[in-house]
């Protein structure tokens, strides 16, 4: 689930060669172009060929699926003015983080969405955004999967809002479809949770504390996410540079309120795990003293019985007048098993009396 890319320890700054768990794939790179009436979504070969057919007159999107081929990625953060060290933060795992330049505001997230294809699978992907008065330049870590379908589609359909509004109100839809991912995710964690619960007081296994151990990890990924893009948020909330506008500022504010409960969420699954946890540790302990319990009481059915069948075994000589009389007795067996039957009997009454069984 967690993938890290990092820089060989000794590497120059914003060096782009890193080590890690790099998509091997060649990188898709998208032009969308659009105002209130045209739409346009172009595929571009490489960054030249996306930089080429920017239209200053529209607002344009460039989502870069994939870092491969970081290259491409020097060339199109270059021609808007990001330094070395934010290109080198676009390639390699960085926590949420949002810096301005002159040309336009630069923030880093992770988006985590469900895996449909795995139980209790999650994807975890960090998105690089870069925007300005009219374009957004956007870097997926991975791609296998586009987890932004949702804002295509309003982009392509006439007279939506987003059509009809500038590139900060497309980061800020981006921003919130990331957030909106949060949520299913939540939702998976609390039906596992009841689930495992009920697993868990009935047969505790190493399989449901495998999942347990699954959700634990999951929502701590989710603390390290939502917290600093909470900060990443309230930045844009208080942005003086002009390249977030006050009527975006509404949106942002209620992209923060989910943010805050996405985090409510998590703190209250998290502890809602660590009862889980306890739950899995009485279970286990209550169903190791139900069986110490049984074989007690098991033994402690043969001790008598065990003396019994030992003193009886031993097959002294008759003849001497200290020596067992019951040997030579022509019912000695039969009494011996009346004598058996009847203590193991009157044990099992006195444990159903002591409430022991």
């Amino acid at each position: 689930m967690i993938k890290l890319i990092y820089h060989k320890p000794g590497t120059a700054p914003a060096s782009l060669q890193v080590e890690g768990s790099m998509e091997t794939m060649p990188p898709v790179i998208n032009l969308i172009r659009y105002d209130e009436t045209t739409y346009e979504e172009i595929s571009c070969g490489d960054a030249a060929s996306a930089i080429g057919q920017l239209d200053r007159r529209k607002m344009n999107w460039i989502n870069v699926e994939g870092l491969h081929d970081t290259e491409n990625v020097r060339i199109l953060a270059s021609h808007f003015g990001l330094n070395p060290l934010m290109i080198e933060d676009i390639v390699t795992t960085q926590r949420p983080k949002i810096e301005e330049t002159d040309k336009g505001i630069f923030l880093i997230t992770t988006m985590i969405y469900r895996d449909t294809e795995q139980s209790l699978g999650v994807e975890v992907e960090q998105l690089s955004m870069f925007f300005n008065k009219n374009t957004v330049l956007t870097f997926q870590s991975e791609n296998r999967k586009d987890p932004f379908t949702g804002v295509r589609k309003r982009l392509a359909q006439q007279g939506t809002l987003i059509r009809k509004s500038a590139a900060d109100f497309l980061a800020y839809a981006l921003l919130d479809n990331a957030i909106d991912h949060f949520f299913p995710v939540l939702e998976m964690i609390g039906t596992e949770s009841e689930t495992l619960e009920e697993n868990l007081i009935r047969n505790p296994t190493k399989a449901a504390l495998k999942d347990l151990f699954q959700n634990k990890r999951v929502l701590l990924e989710m603390r390290r996410i939502a917290w600093p893009l909470r900060e990443v948020i309230g930045h844009l909330l208080r942005d003086d540079s002009g390249y977030v506008k006050e009527s975006t500022r509404i949106f942002l504010k209620d992209c923060n309120d989910h943010v805050t409960q996405a985090i409510d969420i998590a703190e209250s699954f998290r502890d809602l795990t660590a009862g889980l946890m306890d739950i899995y540790h009485s279970s286990l302990s209550f169903r190791t003293n139900e069986i110490m319990r049984v074989l007690t009481l098991v033994s402690t059915f043969f001790i008598p019985l065990t003396f019994l069948a030992g003193v009886y075994g031993m097959n002294f000589n008759t003849e001497k007048p200290w020596n067992m009389p019951e040997l030579n007795w022509a019912y000695g067996y039969p009494a011996f098993w009346v004598v058996v039957l009847l203590t193991a009997g009157g044990m099992l009454l006195f444990f159903r009396r002591k409430k022991w069984l």
